[in-house]
């Protein structure tokens, strides 16, 4: 519990350091009465608080969490276990700005992805999964892919999943040490349309 005489303060900011030290209103216990007037701010405190307002990310937001800015949002993250980090992908307000969610890592055993519980709201997902420190997860905003679902590479070593946006084709690739590169180089050549407008690849490689 805390005692305050609040009738006694007699600086700025003397009142917020004294309610501050409270996690609960059942803890405080103010002596005589409260006087708003005695809750005083400093004005340098002030002007600072509206210096950091004005340059804060919340009144100037970048271009990728603006929603008025038009544009196909791409990310990618080693997320080192969707087990582990779904709840956190769920909530995180930069990645669900996207519209193409791109993962590596997942962790995930084969088919683990489809029947269990990795699905995002408003998002189609695609798994390429082989299990611990590998695999591969898009999520892709409904309305963004193209019909036909998604194509999938899963090797030991490799693993793959491209879809079909409307503005490009965009191929998620998790690639371990022990594949070479020129395999894959292959796997990617195999993969991507030269005839398309734009290609993206992503990912851990």
């Amino acid at each position: 519990n805390l005692v305050v005489d609040v009738t006694s303060s007699h600086q700025p900011g003397m009142v917020y350091v004294m309610l501050s030290r409270v996690c609960s209103m059942e803890q405080l216990h103010i002596l005589d009465k409260f006087e708003e007037g005695k809750i005083l701010l400093n004005a340098d405190v002030r002007s600072e608080a509206n210096r950091m307002t004005a340059v804060s990310l919340n009144s100037n937001p970048c271009d990728w969490m603006n929603p008025s800015k038009v544009g196909l949002r791409v990310c990618s993250l080693n997320c080192r276990s969707l087990r582990k980090h779904i709840g956190d992908v769920r909530t995180d307000p930069v990645l669900l700005q996207a519209d193409v969610i791109c993962l590596q890592e997942t962790w995930l055993e084969k088919e683990e992805g489809e029947t269990g519980d990795y699905q995002l709201e408003g998002y189609q997902a695609f798994f390429a999964s082989v299990g611990p420190g590998k695999g591969v997860a898009v999520y892709a905003r409904e309305g963004v892919t193209r019909p036909g679902g998604a194509n999938m590479l899963t090797e030991a070593n490799i693993q793959l999943t491209q879809i079909q946006a409307k503005e490009m084709e965009i191929t998620n690739m998790y690639r371990s040490q022990e594949e070479p590169l020129p395999s894959a180089a292959y796997h990617l050549r195999n993969l991507i349309d030269p005839e398309s407008n734009a290609s993206l690849v992503i990912g851990d490689l």
